[in-house]
């Protein structure tokens, strides 16, 4: 019998994004209520709209956004075999919305690796893999 394939977790790139109408009660919440730390913010300097915390990233909605989209964006998985999990997600035939590549996100504040691809249900899947 074939030895079973494991991916390398990286628990750093792990999280939800949720997209959010209330920003500011979003941020009390899991903030201020829970006591998640701000780890980094994305958008403009004085009018962020897209904060990291621990697990969670809250993301501003766009205002013409129905409820049947939902508020899922997408769940990021920190990958260090990354290279090996996408080959496998192509072979299955998992076409990439987002090929794999290194990319240098600002917001981010590091280099890394990454890729998109939707689930069989067709959720948003983000790998990534930290390049520190």
């Amino acid at each position: 019998m074939a030895e079973e394939f494991v991916a390398r977790v990286d628990l750093r790139g792990n999280h939800v994004a949720l997209r959010v109408r209330d920003l500011a009660g979003a941020l009390r919440f899991y903030h201020e209520l829970i006591g998640l730390p701000i780890e980094r913010t994305g958008g403009p300097p004085d009018d962020p709209n897209i904060y990291w915390l621990p697990g969670v990233q809250l993301m501003r909605a766009p205002g013409d956004r129905s409820a049947a989209e939902g508020n899922l964006d997408h769940l990021a998985i920190g990958i260090e075999n990354i290279e090996d999990v996408c080959a496998r997600l192509d072979a299955a035939g998992f076409d990439a919305e987002t090929s794999l590549r290194r990319r240098a996100r600002a917001d981010v504040g590091r280099a890394l690796m990454m890729a998109y691809y939707r689930d069989p249900e067709g959720n948003k899947v983000e790998l990534l893999k930290y390049l520190d």
